[in-house]
């Protein structure tokens, strides 16, 4: 674009030719005779308007050859202003084939240095946080204004356990076995493959996803759009379903697909005192964008997302409310569900060996304390009470914390969740406690998986251009719509190897 001022030298510039033309030729004549031969002022007067002419072209030049150098954009830029998003057609990408070792025919893992299973020594607690195999199975020790500490631990056993509730189970060849062993089938992986075209083919070109799905070639086609307009948390719930089946950006079918969508998460961040701001509108959305970007550094260790994951980890631990919770907005005293997201994004950091105080987790289960019943088997909202989705997020976390498996507060509170069953219209209820039960495993995972896994595979649509989709009538998410409820469904069919089981199991070796 040229710059205002070349516009008016231009204009000017052909205001005095355009009456230079309009003069007679022979007024023209005249007045230059007398400019160059006539008195000494005419003279003057003639030398300026000539300057004047030179001046003037040589401005309008240098104002056009000479712009100033648009810098080059950073790749994680020190600020961001989010700017109003159009959403634009994306052309929907073929279907992947679908890859699944039968229940009866599993295969195995190659047998490797650092992947001989090792008993558990304390089976009914929880297996000390890492992310994958060989990698360090001891927690890091943040020393405050000194950072990150290896514990002693660490420095002995780095190379040689593996433990549980990582993500060592997302590779190909485990995925299979776990599938097959811990209660999935191959029409609940084709399932999960079918939903994850159906994201692929609703994401927009600029990498990112909306809730209200029905622009660029699905034109409607899928009923039941969302309303929120947070687009980070709609991309990160996206990624977390690709991710939970082992698809990153190095490795899978779909890598461009979750390349473009990482791009275009680290790019909505707002950085400010606190950290990252990811939110668009709802903390809930801080807490997905949290635990997308460090599953996906903890999982592939690329360097580039190690300092978004951190600025979003940061910006939810300066956020926190003294009392320990975290709500819609930054400053409010919290609930559980908004706490839940938070605080699996910090336990997700943890996982990725990221800087998180301590404090903020003692803060966060004192929160718990204040809301929790019956000792500690049920959960409440934002008081003690016996609410299911509460309940189910409170026992959850609980179980990342350190609560062991014998624990009869524990047991008591999974027990109930199991009793009341999968809801059918309670896809949010149901991922909670999917991922609870599954970590507690025994008769009640069982009876749940079955339930749960067989429905969810009975009511995913299968034609049309919603093929591969599900939605819901849930309260939880009809602000999501059909965008959340499928990404949040495939998810729930990726539980058996999207965390490795807490009690009990070292590794995906020992399936």
């Amino acid at each position: 674009m040229v710059p205002p001022v070349t516009l008016i030298l231009l204009l000017t510039l052909v205001t005095v030719v355009s009456v230079h033309i309009t003069i007679e030729p022979e007024t023209r004549r005249q007045w230059l005779y007398r400019c160059l031969f006539g008195r000494r002022s005419q003279q003057v007067v003639f030398c300026g308007l000539m300057t004047l002419y030179g001046h003037l072209i040589a401005i309008v030049v240098l104002s056009i050859y000479m712009r100033p150098v648009q810098p080059r954009q950073q790749q994680f830029p020190a600020a961001t202003v989010i700017a109003q998003w159009t959403p634009e057609e994306q052309e929907p990408l073929p279907p992947t084939e679908l890859h699944f070792t039968p229940p009866e025919i599993p295969e195995g893992l190659p047998t490797e240095a650092d992947a001989v299973p090792v008993p558990t020594l304390a089976p009914d607690a929880p297996n000390v946080p890492a992310p994958t195999a060989g990698q360090a199975s001891a927690p890091l020790l943040l020393d405050e204004g000194k950072g990150v500490q290896p514990s002693p631990q660490m420095l002995l056993t780095n190379t040689e356990l593996k433990i549980g509730g990582g993500y060592e189970g997302r590779t190909t060849d485990a995925r299979d076995r776990l599938a097959a062993a811990r209660g999935g089938s191959p029409a609940s992986e084709r399932a999960v493959e079918l939903g994850l075209n159906w994201l692929a083919a609703h994401q927009h070109k600029n990498g990112g996803w909306q809730f209200d799905h029905q622009h660029g070639k699905c034109a409607g086609k899928c009923s039941h759009p969302g309303t929120h307009q947070s687009t980070t948390a709609a991309t990160s719930l996206a990624l977390l379903a690709f991710m939970g089946a082992g698809q990153t950006h190095r490795e899978g079918n779909y890598q461009l697909v979750v390349e473009r969508g990482l791009d275009y998460l680290v790019s909505r961040v707002v950085p400010n005192s606190r950290g990252g701001d990811f939110q668009e509108g709802t903390m809930y959305a801080q807490g997905l964008a949290a635990l997308a970007l460090c599953e996906a550094y903890a999982i592939t260790q690329d360097n580039q997302l190690h300092y978004p994951a951190q600025l979003a980890l940061d910006y939810i631990i300066n956020v926190q409310h003294p009392l320990g919770g975290w709500r819609y907005f930054p400053g409010q005293t919290g609930d559980t569900t908004v706490l839940g997201s938070q605080l699996l994004a910090l336990h997700s950091g943890q996982l990725a060996g990221l800087q998180i105080p301590t404090k903020s987790f003692v803060l966060a289960h004192e929160f718990l304390d204040r809301v929790q019943d019956e000792g500690g088997a049920t959960y409440g909202y934002q008081s003690p009470g016996d609410q299911p989705t509460p309940s189910a997020i409170g026992l959850l976390c609980r179980m990342h914390r350190s609560w062991k498996r014998t624990d009869p507060r524990l047991i008591a509170g999974l027990e109930k969740l199991a009793a009341r069953g999968p809801d059918e219209q309670d896809l949010y209820f149901n991922y909670y406690a999917t991922q609870a039960l599954h970590h507690f495993d025994g008769p009640l995972w069982e009876k749940w998986n079955l339930a749960q896994r067989d429905r969810l595979i009975a009511t995913q649509v299968q034609e049309g251009h919603a093929a591969g989709s599900w939605y819901t009538p849930d309260h939880h998410t009809v602000a999501g719509g059909r965008l959340c409820d499928t990404a949040l469904a495939v998810m729930i069919l990726e539980v058996y190897y999207r965390h490795m089981p807490l009690y009990g199991h070292r590794g995906a070796g020992d399936f």
